[in-house]
């Protein structure tokens, strides 16, 4: 039998929730970019050994694949490109943002950023955006973003905290 569909997008089947340790499942996905050409990531982990969120895996991976490559693509040639991973926990939370220092996105796109099939680009579905957006809901997450002309965009994103493991040798504040 066939997992049910979903009727937004329908080629997706529905989501496969387990624990995923975040900062793991990240750094898989930054894997496939780490070797990009004028890029330069530059990555912020949280002091935690694992970060847990209750996820589909691959769903975080399409997060993080489409926000790296809409930074990478955001860049001008003539730019050496900085995309800024930032995630760290805060009580029973985990937050994610990813920013670079591309053209940013103009104040007439803003309110359709996250729409289906609207994109600003000459080749691409315009789905990237609005299927991350999916799946960040999909783990009971919020994502925004904020944008500045020619200075880039940063992607905020903030997911409910399952649990953490801290790394050994540290102290743990009473």
């Amino acid at each position: 039998r066939r997992p049910p569909r979903s009727t937004l997008f329908p080629y997706t089947t529905l989501f496969r929730i387990c624990e995923v340790n975040l900062p793991d499942q990240v750094k898989t996905t930054l894997e496939l970019f780490k070797d990009t050409e004028n890029i330069e990531f530059r990555v912020k982990w949280p002091h935690e050994s694992k970060v847990i969120i209750y996820a589909d895996k691959e769903h975080i991976n399409g997060i993080f694949s489409n926000l790296f490559k809409n930074s990478i693509q955001a860049v001008p040639a003539d730019r050496k490109g900085i995309i800024n991973i930032l995630m760290e926990v805060a009580r029973d939370k985990v937050l994610v943002s990813v920013s670079d220092n591309g053209c940013g996105i103009p104040l007439s796109l803003r309110k359709k950023i996250f729409t289906p099939n609207f994109t600003t680009k000459s080749s691409g579905t315009g789905l990237g955006l609005s299927i991350v957006k999916k799946y960040v809901e999909e783990a009971n997450g919020s994502i925004r973003f904020e944008s500045d002309a020619d200075k880039g965009t940063t992607f905020y994103m903030e997911f409910p905290l399952k649990y953490t493991v801290e790394k050994p040798g540290r102290a743990i504040p009473e």
